[in-house]
């Protein structure tokens, strides 16, 4: 297949695009610059002009859309631009997607989800609790809405050395610790910490198996962000010391959070064969990554 990537420099995008470059013909959309040894075309996603000039010039048979406005906080702060982003961006991706014939996977996350019960499947009814969620949640409607044999990706919160720079809240915590810094990580918050490229791999299996509809990603596990950090700590050989606890009514933010936004992968499993790998053995490829 010739399959277009956006948000291709982002943790998730830039993973995905190196799995499935080793099978197929991949074209990355990134704002600037490239990605070495990968085919690139310039897309700045709240631009229709520029997605529509991306697709016309790539005619791709699929599209893997993981470009988005991301942090929450920044998100509540300026609703204009995430709604522009994530929303009116994803309408015009899928637009220009449907117009050309190809099939699009949209990249979704767990925090569509109001945290009071976790094991989230994928009959549950979605609440969001802040804006970001709130547009991803948009997107979804946008592409079921527009897009023929589309699927959505759900996916559990990630945890690998992906991005160009490599980003998100693992690099964050590896490099805080390796520094000596403490860090605080909620003991009440559960998420469902999903590797890297066990995520890229599942989209990857999305795409070709051609399942369409929605779908959670997720290991079918959940540990608190505490319980996680201080396993990531162990196996890094990091200082646990440094990781402190705190609840989630300790810290304010501008972004509510879920509770427990954990997903079920039951249907994704059955679907595939999926077999996510093992916190353990994860969190060993995690250190390999970073001794890179």
């Amino acid at each position: 297949m010739k399959i277009l990537i956006t948000g291709a420099a982002g943790q998730i995008g830039h993973r995905v695009v190196r799995h499935l470059a080793a099978r197929h013909h991949v074209v990355a959309a990134i704002r600037a610059g490239d990605i070495s040894g990968i085919e690139c075309v310039t897309m700045d996603i709240a631009e229709p002009l520029s997605v529509r000039i991306a697709v016309d010039h790539v005619m791709p048979d699929a599209v893997v859309h993981c470009a988005a406005m991301t942090n929450a906080d920044e998100c509540e702060k300026n609703h204009t631009l995430c709604r522009r982003v994530n929303v009116d961006g994803t309408r015009a991706l899928a637009e220009e997607s449907a117009r050309v014939g190809a099939r699009m996977v949209y990249v979704s996350t767990d925090l569509v989800f109001d945290g009071q019960k976790g094991d989230y499947a994928e009959t549950d009814v979605p609440n969001p609790l802040s804006y970001y969620a709130e547009t991803k949640l948009a997107g979804e409607q946008v592409v079921a809405a527009i897009s023929a044999g589309y699927a959505i990706a759900r996916t559990a919160i990630v945890f690998g050395k992906g991005g160009i720079p490599p980003r998100g809240f693992v690099c964050w915590l590896v490099e805080s610790l390796r520094a000596g810094k403490k860090v605080q990580l909620y003991t009440d918050q559960y998420r469902s910490h999903f590797y890297l490229g066990d995520c890229a791999a599942a989209i990857g299996l999305m795409l070709e198996n051609n399942l369409t509809g929605l779908y959670h990603l997720s290991p079918g596990r959940k540990e608190s962000r505490h319980a996680f950090g201080m396993v990531l700590a162990e196996k890094l050989g990091l200082d646990r010391s440094l990781i402190e606890t705190i609840r989630m009514e300790d810290l304010a933010m501008d972004a509510k959070r879920p509770r427990d936004c954990s997903l079920a992968n039951g249907k994704f499993v059955s679907a595939t064969g999926f077999e996510p790998t093992a916190l353990g053995k994860s969190l060993e490829y995690l250190k390999s990554e970073f001794e890179e």
